[in-house]
């Protein structure tokens, strides 16, 4: 795995707890910069981690 996925998927990992934490706790949601009541909010923060997790995953993506 090249060091560009790696920091997709820990970047990937980190927006996606951060959404699913942000669900529960809505305090949370004044990080997320997006349109929205606060659940719109989590879920657009989980959906994106998990595009990101994907993404590492499944396109190598060499840093030269």
């Amino acid at each position: 795995m090249y060091l560009l996925n790696t920091i997709f998927l820990i970047v990937g990992i980190s927006i996606s707890i951060l959404g699913v934490v942000s669900f529960f706790l809505s305090a949370l949601t004044k990080f997320i910069n997006a349109p929205g009541g606060p659940k719109l909010k989590a879920i657009i923060a989980t959906s994106i981690g998990i595009f990101f997790i994907l993404l590492s995953l499944f396109i190598e993506m060499p840093m030269e």
